[in-house]
């Protein structure tokens, strides 16, 4: 007669998907946290798009120190019962296993958020940091503290996002100023951070948007999104942007300003379906400069 099923095929696969997933949840939400904390409360798109990879390494990691635990478990208990074999596992034994994964997932999360920390807090303490950014060519007033910075009036707020020596807390705190001029202002700086940049693509006033859309330095993902702002302002500032994608320029190519369309006819990365586009039969500068660039005049083949 075939006796019952061992316990130690009923519970590994399930206990270790469970084990797994909580641990990735608890890791993965205190390094959102985290983040946050270090952003000042908001995820940039780059940061964003990263988070699904990184609970997936956690589950994987999760995994693998399930199974290897499972193993050392079960030889322990088969030694403390004199068996030859590693011992079957049952519903307490697997209990520990879990514990001892998410131990063993706490103390990695500990030494990474330590060496991280410890390699930021080297960054802060370094001339460079210390010192503050500041734009190429441009003669910097002196670094001031980020609360003394908030409590100023708009024109010398706006004279620090345009002039002033910033640190990281600097460029966070200036992002977040009610006055749009002074976030519009920090936008035209050469050494606004990327990432900063990318996320005052999305700001809701459009003097903001526009002083983004002019940056050269933008990613041609948020130039075509900037492209279908609902302000023309906006899309003027892309339309003469010399680094605007064709995906962006074909947006605006079905524009009816006459202004953007002749930029996007002029445009260097202007491509010949863009160059298409603009023949919508008007006849106007546009059209005419868009049929001299295309081969043949932009007529069909015969």
């Amino acid at each position: 007669m075939a006796g019952k099923p061992s316990p130690s095929d009923a519970w590994p696969l399930s206990a270790s998907i469970v084990a797994s997933l909580a641990v990735s949840a608890v890791i993965g939400l205190a390094n959102v946290i985290h983040v946050l904390g270090l952003t000042g409360g908001s995820i940039g798109g780059r940061l964003l798009a990263v988070m699904p990879i990184y609970f997936l390494a956690a589950f994987a990691g999760a995994q693998i120190a399930f199974w290897l635990l499972r193993a050392l478990v079960a030889r322990a208990v088969g030694l403390f019962r004199g068996q030859a074999e590693n011992a079957g596992l049952g519903a307490r034994e697997h209990g520990v296993v879990v514990l001892l994964t998410f131990v063993a997932a706490g103390l990695f999360q500990y030494a990474e958020s330590t060496g991280v920390q410890r390699v930021l807090q080297e960054r802060a303490a370094s001339p460079a940091a210390q010192a503050g950014s500041c734009p190429p060519d441009i003669a910097c007033t002196p670094l001031q503290p980020a609360d003394e910075v908030a409590d100023a009036d708009a024109a010398t707020r706006r004279d620090v996002a345009a002039r002033g020596l910033l640190i990281a807390e600097g460029f966070a705190r200036l992002m977040r100023d009610p006055d749009p001029a002074v976030r519009a202002t920090l936008a035209r700086r050469a050494d606004l951070p990327d990432e900063l940049l990318e996320r005052m693509a999305g700001d809701r006033h459009p003097a903001v948007r526009e002083a983004v859309a002019g940056a050269l330095r933008l990613s041609d993902e948020a130039l075509s999104r900037l492209a279908f702002d609902r302000e023309e302002s906006v899309r003027l500032a892309v339309a003469r942007n010399r680094n605007a994608p064709p995906t962006a320029l074909e947006v605006l190519a079905a524009n009816s300003s006459a202004q953007i369309r002749l930029l996007v006819a002029e445009h260097r990365r202007a491509s010949e379906p863009v160059l298409l586009r603009l023949l919508n039969g008007s006849g106007d500068r546009a059209e005419r400069i868009a049929r001299e660039r295309l081969p043949g005049g932009g007529k069909p083949a015969q």
